[in-house]
């Protein structure tokens, strides 16, 4: 008997059409297309310096509005030897394949790109480095806007050998300019007049994000036999003549130069010095300005701005400016961190730290602009310093106001010193302007200066409420507060002033020869002060502990238990909280505790309680 064959166990069979195989093979060895090129965009085909196919041709025939493809080359340089290349069209954009896979090169001969469209050009995707020019532009000249995204400059130099002014080492930009995911590197202005922006100049505005100007330089020299006094540098890493705005960005290592005259800015330079252009604004958020230098080799010269130089108002918020310098060896020169200038400028500091500046003679951290506003809110001055080997007794270790307001709250002071008057604070005012300066809910600590250790008043109205001034020195007197026979006001509300010393002897106050305003201070060896205190002043000890960090954006000195200054002051100007804000309330227990720091349960966040109990037995 035979088996039957089981069909689920017959093993099927594959045909294969000859002419099908030998077209599936056909298609399989054809090129596959990485990255679509947008429709209608011009396609360069090779990284040739010109002829068919090139960057260069593709530009030449480019018409306003067209768009250029560079995502599809396999090679990752292309160095120009014939000259910039001309952009005529007033729109135009090119894209590449990411900044760090293409690069554009000017080998050192000329700039890169000249736009000579009043309208945009915008790049993006690639990097553009080495050009050199002699003139404005050193790898990038724009007559027009210019607008970059994911794009370096790094390694240009803009440089004339006549005199004549110079701008941008990296780019000159003569409208406005979008920059987002750029970075401007080792880039250098180098001229004989006015030179501006080592690393970007752009005459409107500018908005930039996620953007670096990192180690760029302006360099103003004096041509045998020339002018020196026109020999101006501005903006060491960026120059702007219009509004500004900075988001998440860093300025950091710029130096702003000149040999025999003055400078501006040493990281960054906003509007104009002209005294008839309108202010400008200067809008920061998340930015960090570090370790930029102003420097004047002129002896009588009084360089501006180690980090910033603006001539008018506006915002900064969770910015930090550190480590920024201006020097001369004449020992002139202020706004080691910031200096704004301006009649009527308005600007607010908020949540920053400005810190490790320095200046030859004013202005330590910050110059306020004269007959404007500075307000500062949680915002830590720290470690500033300026100095006074030029004699000019301007001071101001932290702040200097000359003229203007300032309005300190819910922040911290601490470390600066000065050479002159104010290790924290000097408020100096014009006979012409005198203003009203107010410092609540902060701390005043540590600072040292020649007169007004901690703040020093001179020709205007100084309140202070709740706020805690102590362990401040100075070498002649007034080591927590000093006001000279100028001064209008001063008065304290609910405020401590404490352990301050001049040659290591208490000395708080000094106000010439006016009684001190307002009630419920405490205010330590008062006596031998020439003003006459509020009656209700307490003399005791306030036991302040060091200062610390203690919650809150800014260091305080809390009160040891049992401080004399525990439910003695008020809240005459309706504070919610004290200088830590958030959770922790300006009135605890059976009343206002006087100073800073108002004693209180600590609080503890539930998502912050693990093991806060300790773990079960």
């Amino acid at each position: 008997m035979s088996a039957t064959p089981n069909p689920s166990s017959r093993r099927p069979t594959l045909r294969l059409d000859p002419l099908a195989l030998y077209l599936a093979c056909a298609l399989l060895a054809q090129p596959v297309a990485v990255l679509a090129a947008p429709a209608g965009a011009i396609l360069v085909e090779n990284c040739a310096d010109s002829g068919a196919g090139s960057l260069r041709a593709a530009v030449a025939a480019a018409d306003s509005g067209a768009e250029i493809d560079l995502s599809g080359l396999v090679c990752d340089t292309i160095t120009l030897s014939s000259g910039a290349i001309a952009v005529t069209a007033a729109d135009l954009q090119l894209t590449g394949p990411g900044r760090q896979t293409l690069t554009i090169s000017g080998g050192d001969v000329d700039r890169i790109f000249e736009h000579s469209g009043t309208g945009t050009l915008t790049l993006r995707g690639l990097s553009l480095t080495h050009g050199k020019s002699s003139g404005d532009g050193g790898c990038l000249l724009s007559a027009g806007h210019l607008a970059l995204s994911d794009v370096a400059i790094t390694d240009c130099r803009a440089a004339e050998a006549a005199v004549q002014n110079t701008r941008g080492g990296g780019a000159a930009v003569a409208g406005n300019a979008t920059l987002t995911d750029v970075e401007f590197v080792d880039n250098v202005a180098d001229g004989n007049l006015l030179v501006r922006g080592g690393g970007l100049a752009v005459g409107g505005s500018v908005l930039a994000t996620r953007s670096r100007f990192v180690d760029n330089r302006a360099h103003s020299h004096t041509v045998d036999g020339g002018n020196p006094f026109g020999n101006v540098a501005e903006g060491g890493g960026l120059r702007v003549g219009g509004d500004t705005q900075l988001i998440d960005s860093t300025v950091s290592g710029n130096v702003a130069f000149s040999d025999s005259y003055e400078v501006f800015g040493g990281g960054i330079a906003v509007g104009t010095r002209d005294g008839a252009a309108p202010l400008v604004t200067l809008d920061m958020d998340g930015t960090r300005v570090a370790g930029n230098t102003a420097e004047s080799q002129c002896g009588v010269c009084a360089p501006q701005g180690g980090g910033i130089w603006a001539r008018g108002g506006g915002s900064l918020s969770r910015v930090d400016v550190l480590d920024n310098v201006v020097t001369s060896p004449g020992h002139y020169g202020g706004g080691g961190g910031l200096r704004f200038t301006g009649t009527g400028a308005v600007v607010e500091i908020l949540d920053s730290t400005i810190s490790g500046n320095r200046a030859a003679s004013a202005g330590g951290g910050l110059i306020a602009p004269g007959q404007g506003t500075v307000t500062l809110e949680r915002t830590r001055i720290v470690g500033n310093s300026a100095g006074n080997e030029g004699g000019t007794d301007e001071g101001g270790g932290g702040i200097l106001s000359f003229g203007g307001t300032v309005k300190l709250s819910a922040s911290s002071v601490t470390g600066n010193t000065a050479g002159a008057d104010g290790g924290g604070l000097a408020l100096l005012y014009m006979e012409y302007a005198p203003a009203d300066s107010t410092i609540v809910n902060s701390t005043i600590s540590g600072n040292g200066g020649r007169e007004g250790g901690g703040v020093m008043v001179s020709g205007g109205r100084l309140h202070v409420s709740n706020s805690t001034v102590a362990f401040n020195e100075a070498t002649r007197r007034g080591a927590g507060i000093s006001g000279d026979e100028y001064t209008e006001t001063v008065e304290l509300i609910s405020t401590i002033v404490s352990a301050n010393s001049t040659g290591g002897q208490a000395n708080q106050v000094w106000v010439f020869p006016k009684a001190i305003a307002g009630s419920h201070n405490l205010i330590d060896n008062a006596g031998g002060a020439p003003a006459t205190m509020p009656a209700d002043t307490i003399t005791q000890d306030p036991q302040l502990q060091p200062l610390a960090d203690n919650g809150g954006p800014t260091p305080t000195h809390a009160l040891a238990e049992g401080s004399p200054a525990i439910d003695a002051g008020t809240n005459s100007i309706g504070l919610t909280s004290d200088q830590r804000g958030g959770v922790f309330v300006r009135a605890y227990g059976d009343g206002v505790d006087i100073g800073a720091f108002e004693v209180q349960p600590v609080v503890v966040d539930p998502k912050d309680r693990l093991f806060h109990d300790g773990f079960e037995p």
